[in-house]
């Protein structure tokens, strides 16, 4: 009886799974942020304040005091879950990537450009998969737990969305940036039972730790992940990036890592502070672009609902103090729009504002891209992007890039594919 030999896609899938088996192992040897994690439930189970030092590997613990109860049955035993959690983030982060999939219309005839797509898309992604792997993240959840919660909305599942969506903003408070989104377009069951569950999920460890214990506990997480703090508010050093990290630097003097100057000018820190809010400010109201309706109707689907959606999940890394690079994997949903509206678009006629945004795009990209690493481009030269922040700027880039390059153009484009 002959054997039919294997597929492409069969020997692709293969060589992944071996490959998420390995680096799991790896990176689980090796351990990582679930570090942290963990040792909070220790420190949980034994009646300890874990928000406060010592800290395992000197890292501050930012997580909800129910993600560190969820943990505690795990906690003794760092290597088997954080490998655990490995395969879990790689299946997280592929079942995404089919719901992501799910909102781009590639038609028969436009076989090559899905390739294109997929390809490219991977490429821009890598650095940031690998850094969330080696970091043992949870970055794949929440980025899994957003567009899996905006699934089961579209298939009128409501409750059963606003329950997975609370339990992320409860483990991580920045998906709490959907909200806004989903009250605009006017799924109020799902933005209730969001805030029901979150609410519910702060006083359920009260039930096993004591009420007492839990309101100390839930004071202590507030005062850490308070975004006005001080130390929220000027992020100096190398390694973070987000508005909070870029506009300090560069209004005002301030003390890096690095010798050289950065800052345009010298404002007062009750200035760059203010600054700073109306800065986030206007990229939040900056949604209504992209929104471009009046409140309440649910008339996004599709490519479209996809744009919005990406906007508010690249705020996520924009707006939140104390990111660090592997936050960035938020912008991809938007990365992976703008790749299809290039790929996809005709070059017919192109006119000024297109041609700008494609070079921009192009610039930006090479941060997203493997090129943008210590081991290609030196130690001191990546160091120094983020002495002065470019993969923050780089990010910012894509805001008015994805405004003008709306759905809206490229209706009529991908018609072509079909005449």
């Amino acid at each position: 009886m002959n054997k039919r030999p294997l597929n492409n896609s069969t020997i692709l899938l293969i060589i992944l799974v071996i490959y998420a088996i390995v680096t799991s192992v790896l990176t689980a040897r090796n351990g990582g942020d679930f570090d942290v994690y963990l040792d909070a439930a220790q420190k949980l189970s034994q009646g300890k304040n874990i928000y406060q030092p010592p800290f395992i590997k000197g890292l501050q613990y930012y997580y909800s005091v129910f993600f560190a109860l969820l943990l505690i049955p795990f906690s003794f035993h760092f290597f088997l879950t954080e490998f655990i959690w490995s395969l879990l983030s790689y299946l997280m982060l592929y079942r995404t990537f089919h719901l992501v999939k799910e909102y781009f219309n590639f038609p028969e005839q436009a076989t090559r450009e899905y390739k294109y797509w997929v390809i490219l898309t991977l490429i821009l992604s890598f650095q940031f998969i690998q850094y969330n792997v080696s970091m043992i993240q949870v970055t794949f959840f929440l980025l899994w737990s957003i567009f899996e919660s905006i699934n089961l909305l579209s298939k009128n599942k409501f409750i059963l969305s606003g329950l997975l969506l609370g339990l992320a903003i409860n483990i991580k408070l920045m998906p709490v940036l959907i909200l806004p989104y989903l009250f605009y377009r006017g799924y109020f069951k799902t933005v209730f039972t969001s805030v029901l569950i979150f609410g519910i999920l702060l006083f359920i460890p009260a039930l096993f730790i004591g009420f007492k214990y839990n309101a100390i506990l839930l004071s202590e997480w507030w005062s850490v992940i308070n975004p006005v703090n001080k130390e929220h508010m000027f992020e100096t050093g190398i390694g973070t990036h987000s508005l909070v990290s870029l506009i300090p630097v560069y209004l005002t003097e301030t003390t890096g890592e690095m010798e050289y100057k950065r800052n345009l000018f010298n404002l007062s820190t009750q200035t760059v502070e203010l600054i700073i809010h109306i800065s986030r400010l206007i990229i939040f109201l900056t949604s209504l672009f992209y929104l471009k309706s009046i409140p309440f109707i649910k008339e996004a689907f599709g490519l479209k609902r996809f744009w919005e959606l990406s906007f508010f999940v690249l705020m996520i890394p924009l707006l939140f103090p104390h990111q660090q690079k592997y936050a960035f994997l938020m912008a991809l949903p938007m990365i992976s729009y703008l790749l299809y509206f290039f790929i996809m678009s005709k070059p017919i006629n192109k006119k000024t504002g297109y041609l700008l945004s494609l070079f921009l795009f192009s610039l930006s990209m090479l941060f997203y891209s493997p090129l943008y690493g210590s081991d290609i481009i030196g130690r001191f030269l990546f160091n120094l992007t983020q002495h002065y922040r470019i993969l923050t700027i780089a990010t910012l880039l894509i805001i008015p890039i994805s405004l003008y390059c709306n759905p809206d153009k490229l209706k009529f484009e991908t018609t072509l594919y079909s005449i």
